[in-house]
């Protein structure tokens, strides 16, 4: 398609969203559907010890596969991949990360199953979804995984107690029951009391969840003359059970959630603007702040002073003059509504620049305009307008919108129309709100 009359629909439409610069990015992967697939392929309950590690297994592959992965948290069919906060991994591009970490993470469950379920079929395609989500700083990140490793305890503690429950004999409905509203130390003491478990001596794996990250070792690289080992430090993946909650365990594994060095060009990654949609009718509504303190103190009459509509009016006029894309505008009151045409590429249709662009304009036609029709009165202040665009991919619904507007202007206008006639006539302002 290069070069030719169709490239349009890539140039215009394909977009990728770009996570923010400097952000620890965490991916999170999660089983879909997985209540059933363990119900069909017979996983152990409450845990199935060849299924977490299979789980480990492909977040060591993720690990060894994309050296931009720090570290990974993983719990029963949930894996949560920290990437290091420089990472330009794609370029940063969401749908491109999501989609291959998500991609690769399932390809590697299904070539590793046969080596932790070597009398299992899979009877079918197993499959997962995926987040990013982005922390400014090591204390959320730090954060995040305290937090899903206290959800992994919860979890477990309440479906250890679940499963003897029900493996004694009690429907899970009854076991539900029974496990209503109960505290941790209640389900400690169920298990000790009536099936003699001490939880604390359940396999780390289950309570504690799943680290995956790479360890310092010191590795033989070769054998000197005199027989002699010569070692050097590497990093190797590891998998280990243990708590990340506390400090202890980030003290002695600095290297791992280190901060990056940035040099100056970084800056400018933070300057991403959001481009309008092509081939939309971008709509920019004006609307004036604070205009009835405004109105109040220039005296304009009420329920319409028709000099300060004349004004917006005018301010408008230049508008549509100024900028040629512009193809309709509708007002009334302190509020202007301005259609681009749908081809627009003003700003390259950057929408800080058509919002900034157009309400200082407005405000500066405004002010300039005041004594053209206010000649005897001093503007007292400062007048400040606020804008926003909205894109509309047919013509039919910027018709609805115009029409929305002018519904909008006559109900307001009619109920301002009775409320200042009553005013006017002798009744308090409170008096007339119904």
């Amino acid at each position: 398609m290069a070069n030719s009359e169709y490239e349009y629909v890539k140039r215009e439409f394909e977009f990728d969203r770009r996570l923010p610069p400097s952000n620890w990015i965490v991916v999170r992967i999660d089983g879909c559907h997985f209540h059933r697939f363990s119900k069909v392929h017979a996983f152990e309950k409450p845990n199935d010890e060849n299924a977490l590690r299979l789980m480990n297994a492909c977040a060591t592959a993720m690990l060894e596969k994309f050296p931009d992965i720090v570290f990974a948290y993983g719990v029963s069919d949930e894996y949560s991949f920290v990437f290091r906060e420089e990472t330009e991994f794609y370029h940063r591009r969401e749908s491109k990360i999501l989609s291959l970490c998500v991609s690769y993470f399932t390809s590697v469950y299904v070539m590793k199953w046969k080596d932790f379920f070597p009398n299992k079929e899979l009877k079918e395609p197993p499959y997962f979804d995926a987040r990013a989500v982005c922390y400014p700083n090591l204390k959320t990140i730090r954060d995040y995984l305290a937090w899903r490793q206290v959800d992994c305890h919860i979890n477990n503690q309440y479906n250890t107690c679940f499963w003897m429950l029900v493996k004694s004999g009690k429907s899970e409905q009854a076991a539900q029951l029974a496990l209503k509203g109960t505290f941790a130390k209640d389900k400690n003491e169920l298990l000790a009391q009536q099936f003699q478990i001490n939880y604390d001596d359940e396999p780390a794996m289950f309570r504690k969840g799943s680290s995956v990250y790479r360890e310092k070792v010191e590795t033989t690289v070769k054998i000197d003359d005199y027989g002699s080992p010569i070692k050097r430090p590497a990093l190797k993946v590891t998998v280990a059970h243990v708590d990340i909650i506390g400090p202890e365990f980030w003290e002695n594994h600095q290297h791992i959630l280190r901060e990056g060095k940035f040099m100056h060009e970084f800056v400018k990654k933070f300057g991403i603007d959001r481009i309008l949609p092509p081939c939309n009718w971008v709509v920019v509504r004006i609307s004036g702040c604070q205009f009835d303190q405004f109105s109040l103190i220039h005296s304009l009459d009420k329920p319409n002073d028709e000099t300060a509509l004349s004004l917006m009016n005018a301010s408008a006029s230049l508008m549509m003059e100024q900028y040629p894309d512009i193809v309709f505008g509708y007002g009334f009151n302190n509020e202007y509504s301005f259609v681009f045409h749908e081809k627009t590429e003003l700003y390259q249709r950057q929408e800080s620049l058509i919002l900034s662009s157009c309400s200082s304009y407005f405000t500066s036609c405004y002010m300039t305009k005041w004594k053209e029709f206010f000649p005897h009165k001093e503007l007292m202040q400062t007048p400040r307008f606020e804008a926003e665009a909205v894109c509309y991919p047919k013509l039919k619904i910027v018709c609805e919108y115009l029409t929305w507007r002018q519904a909008e202007c006559h109900a307001s206008n009619q109920y301002n129309t009775c409320f200042w006639m009553l005013v006017k006539s002798g009744k308090s302002e409170l008096g007339n709100i119904i």
